[in-house]
């Protein structure tokens, strides 16, 4: 294996040799593409040309502002492969007339393939008026069912449905080599398109009648995958953007699935806060995030079926004379596949705590636990994981024994312990977690290695002085907020609730040494501040009591909850002898013999300077007490000319750095 993958972080490839199992191939199309209206954005991709060698497939979009700013408002983008249906089409290009007495016309014709689009993912803008020029992000698709489409030459499609510019699409497909998880023999467009909602008659008649099915001979599995969304509102029920609605699988009239078709967590938006109406729930979307995609196996049903169908759950509205009515932007695909390739693979999707990733940006930094998701590829059901955990370069991992049940396809999100220091050190330097899947269902190890160790950088949380003040300023909805502070083991040990509007409330905290996770919460998921309610703002920060001066003050537009971790006592994440180098400096350097020492570390009893040439010939000391004064004047001694060494130890530490000095 070549590099380690995950699904939602940032890859880097390396190539060597001849293609193995784990090893990733790049192929990239819309590097940075304006989209700036309406429409088609189009450009080619070159794939390789075999199809059915890729264990996994993933499309990472990356989504900014053009280059001439983002837009203010929330636009749908889709991405589509163009594929060749065989036929062709035509269109006149011209006409001339060659005769008039007798008329002959001569027609110049334009002849080019039809080609039929096959959805990858959606993908909504945000409100992107305060964003500012270089922003950007990641979003992951895992697009490994479309294996066959993608090989050889491939016209790829960025639909851009904003009326003003506008954001920018890069599309980068990691394709990694192995066996597949199942075979696809067919990939189907059921329904796809936009679709204007009267009447549950029209939308049912015009746009999502019963489909006959013509099934693959070879397929033995069938995967749906749904994707919609609803837009507009002009009607009383606010339908489609805002009013909750399922849709509904029916096979040969047999209803065989039910999903509900809606967002209730976009005040956790990872992308905030937003200009506009970001943190409202909406129908399978929220603005600058994806739209949910929906899979049912339908297995079990269509081998010996003729008929499907899907229909949205019925309601009546009015649309207003001269409004435009609600809409469903609609993607149902039928997936014909065989048996699982392996009956034994469990694999590491992605690690959400601790990650750098944008699509896990509100939970994270953390300092008390991990969070991984796993996902069974296999046939057999996974009764048991042992997973290793830590940071890159800490000799301390930690084992954890994971039972429940895990059948074919399904995920897991398994927590993991971190709640000590020693779990955060590394002694490396390299700010990265790593869990690797030792043992499944009891045994070393499943068939397929490279997918069972998953790394991923970390940024950390901050150190807060101790003691500290909490100051909370009400807003007039003040029977909405609350808050609770949480110590690394989960146990709350301090809360606030019942407020009074308008009211500042101060709590001071003393806290032990150690790692704090604090949540402000809002019962109408609208934060403390947001332009349209009519429940004023409110204010948060955390300031020092006594020493030196920290003000922290939190963004009040956070929606449902903000979360913010943080450490007493210490900073994590480096081993000391590291990050102790970072603690002191020592200037002007060069110096003609009289040096400044800044001491930026803890208290300690006493510090010891050394100075040494490059021999290691001790030229003078000193002991000092580095509570004293944080910078210290000394004097080297006399005579001095060239390079020398300065040492500073605190009993367990010891670090050096190099000085100039030019004493004659």
């Amino acid at each position: 294996m070549k590099y380690i993958y995950s699904l939602f972080l940032s890859l880097s490839i390396l190539f060597s040799g001849l293609a193995a199992d784990g090893d990733t191939t790049l192929v990239s199309a819309h590097q940075q593409r304006d989209l700036t209206w309406y429409g088609s954005y189009k450009d080619w991709a070159v794939f390789p040309s075999q199809t059915n060698n890729w264990h996994q497939i993933i499309l990472k979009y990356t989504m900014g502002c053009a280059s001439g700013g983002c837009s203010d408002w929330d636009y749908t983008t889709v991405v589509d492969l163009l594929i060749p249906t065989g036929a062709l089409d035509s269109s006149i290009a011209s006409i001339d007339t060659i005769s008039l007495n007798p008329l002959q016309i001569d027609t110049t014709w334009n002849i080019s393939p039809v080609k039929e689009a096959i959805e990858l993912c959606k993908v909504i803008t945000p409100y992107g008026g305060s964003l500012p020029q270089n922003w950007q992000r990641d979003f992951y698709f895992d697009v490994s069912n479309y294996a066959p489409l993608l090989k050889d030459s491939i016209e790829i499609n960025v639909r851009y449905q904003g009326w003003s510019s506008g954001f920018s699409a890069s599309l980068d497909f990691h394709m990694i080599e192995g066996k597949p998880v199942r075979d696809v023999y067919k990939i189907e467009n059921l329904y796809r398109g936009g679709f204007t909602y009267r009447t549950t008659a029209q939308f049912e008649t015009n746009h999502m009648p019963s489909r006959a099915l013509d099934l693959h001979p070879s397929a033995t599995q069938f995967d749906l995958k749904m994707a919609p969304s609803g837009h507009g509102f002009v009607n009383a029920l606010n339908c489609a953007e805002f009013c909750e609605r399922d849709y509904y699988v029916f096979v040969d009239g047999q209803k065989v699935a039910e999903q509900n078709m809606w967002r209730d967590d976009c005040g956790l938006n990872d992308l905030w806060p937003q200009a506009g109406t970001w943190l409202y729930d909406r129908a399978n979307w929220c603005p600058g995030d994806r739209v949910n995609e929906y899979h049912h196996d339908l297995s079990a049903y269509l081998p010996n079926a003729d008929s499907i169908n899907i229909d949205v759950e019925p309601y009546t509205y009015t649309v207003p004379p001269g409004e435009s009515p609600a809409s469903y932007n609609m993607l149902a695909q039928l997936f014909h596949l065989g048996d699982f390739n392996q009956d034994l693979d469990i694999a590491l999707a992605d690690i959400i705590k601790p990650s750098n990733n944008d699509e896990h940006a509100r939970f994270n930094p953390v300092c008390d636990h991990a969070v991984i998701l796993v996902q069974n590829r296999g046939s057999l059901e996974v009764t048991s994981l042992e997973i290793a955990y830590g940071l890159k370069g800490n000799t301390q991992w930690r084992n954890f024994n994971w039972t429940g049940s895990l059948m074919p396809l399904e995920f897991a999100e398994i927590t993991l312990p971190m709640d000590l220091l020693q779990d955060w050190t590394s002694l490396n330097g390299k700010l990265e977690f790593v869990a690797q899947i030792e043992r499944v269902n009891g045994q070393v190890g499943d068939e397929i290695a490279f997918n069972d160790r998953l790394s991923s950088p970390i940024v950390l949380p901050q150190m807060y002085p101790n003691p500290m003040r909490f100051e909370l300023r009400t807003n007039a909805a003040a029977s909405e907020t609350w808050w609770k502070l949480y110590n690394a083991s989960g146990m709350v040990i301090d809360s606030g609730d019942n407020f009074a509007n308008n009211t500042t409330y101060r709590d001071t905290f003393d806290l032990d040494p150690g790692c704090y996770h604090l949540v402000i919460g809002d019962r109408d998921k609208d934060g403390l501040s947001f332009f349209a309610n009519s429940d004023g703002s409110g204010r948060i920060l955390m300031r020092n009591v006594g020493g030196n001066f920290f003000n922290e003050t939190y963004n009040p537009n956070f929606g449902t909850e903000l979360r913010q971790y943080f450490t007493v006592g210490y900073s994590i994440g480096l081993e000391d002898e590291i990050a102790l180098s970072s603690m002191w400096s020592i200037y002007p350097n060069p110096s003609k013999g009289q040096i400044k020492l800044d001491w930026g570390g803890p208290d300690s009893e006493e510090i010891k300077l050394r100075l040494s040439d490059t021999q290691g010939r001790i030229l003078w000391q000193k002991e000092l007490n580095s509570a004293a004064s944080a910078v210290s004047e000394l004097q080297m001694p006399e005579g001095l000319n060239g390079l020398y060494f300065m040492e500073l130890s605190t009993g367990t530490q010891i670090d050096q750095k190099a000085i100039m000095l030019q004493t004659k």
